[in-house]
């Protein structure tokens, strides 16, 4: 009855009487996505052949862009979805005033961390105001393109989406430094991707860091505190690098040049690795690659083509400068990962040398 009075048609008065046409302009009423929905299901309940029923579930999916309702392929009998269609929006309609749908929905716009929500795609459904005054902009709507040319390394943030979504896991955990409106800030950020009807979405919850592992101010890597921090449970395998060239290069030019080359190579290596790779420096011209991969076959032939394209890219400089790597898991822990990793390196190195 309620949706009989709101959507009904009025009949036209020229059935009423004949009158000379009367042009009236046409208002410009911008319809809520609910009282959108609400008659299309109304429409939909209207409908009474096939065809029309076709027209009106057409209508709702046009309407309900992320599929809200639970609309499913069904198109041999059209009558059981649409009174499927009518259950589920009953269900949405008795759960908007309940107690824990509103604690939800408390919990999400109230959060002490900065909640975004995107879809597979990378657009921005939803964004709390702690998200929206730590960024300084409301992305919800917002072009990607347009985001990623206001907020540095946004497309980043899109990529690392992409692999959670590509991946077999439903949450990942990662550190970023992204840019806020007091400047570049490093965030702890957790992802957790979500499928509702057959569509992903990734919910991410940033929380600003608050511990103390600091960044190397060379390199940018992380020091080595990081090995001993919280964050080391989310990596599998570790791999201790240590240069192989650089004393001479050192040696040969001077500690200013040396300082360039170090800044040169892990800028390099970050670069060619995963997002949520992570590389520490562990002390002058040794580092640390933390990876995720279980299975360290697989990351000797990822190390091994590394190693390949930072010679190539230092070759072109004229720079005589490559590594020797040891790769151990974090299974047994970081201490027990780290001595068979160095033993691992200074083998290689010395059968290099040979």
């Amino acid at each position: 009855m309620a949706q009989g009075f709101y959507f009904s048609k009025p009949i036209a008065i020229t059935e009423i009487r004949q009158i000379n046409t009367i042009y009236l302009p046409k208002a410009d009423v911008k319809k809520q996505f609910s009282l959108k929905l609400d008659e299309a299901i109304f429409d939909l309940n209207r409908s009474q052949n096939p065809k029309n029923i076709q027209q009106a579930i057409d209508n709702i999916k046009e309407i309900d862009k992320y599929n809200i309702i639970g609309l499913t392929p069904n198109i041999f009998d059209l009558h059981s979805e649409r009174q499927r269609i009518n259950q589920n929006y009953r269900e949405i309609i008795k759960n908007k005033t309940r107690s824990h749908f509103l604690l939800a929905a408390s919990l999400v716009c109230g959060s002490d961390g900065a909640v975004v929500i995107r879809d597979k795609d990378g657009n921005v459904i939803f964004n709390n105001q702690h998200f929206i005054d730590y960024i300084g902009l409301d992305l919800v709507d917002m072009p990607i393109d347009e985001a990623c040319e206001k907020v540095t390394d946004y497309r980043t943030c899109l990529n690392i989406d992409n692999e959670l979504l590509l991946s077999d896991s439903c949450f990942m955990m990662s550190d970023e430094v992204i840019e806020t409106k007091n400047g570049s800030e490093l965030v702890h950020t957790y992802r957790q991707k979500v499928s509702h009807f057959d569509q992903n979405f990734i919910i991410c919850s940033v929380y600003e860091a608050v511990d103390t592992i600091i960044v190397d101010e060379l390199t940018t890597c992380y020091q080595k505190n990081y090995l001993s921090s919280n964050y080391m449970s989310q990596h599998k395998i570790l791999v201790f690098i240590d240069l192989d060239g650089f004393k001479e290069i050192n040696d040969r030019f001077g500690h200013y040049i040396g300082d360039e080359v170090l800044r040169d190579f892990s800028v390099t290596i970050k670069e060619m690795l995963r997002d949520e790779d992570v590389i520490v420096r562990f002390g002058g011209d040794e580092f640390v690659i933390l990876l995720n991969s279980h299975v360290i076959k697989n990351v000797h032939q990822r190390i091994e083509q590394l190693r390949q394209k930072i010679e190539g890219y230092f070759g072109e400089k004229e720079r005589l400068l490559s590594f020797s790597y040891g790769v151990a898991s974090l299974q047994d822990g970081v201490e027990l990962a780290l001595k068979k990793a160095d033993i691992a390196m200074y083998k290689e190195k010395s059968q290099r040398k040979r």
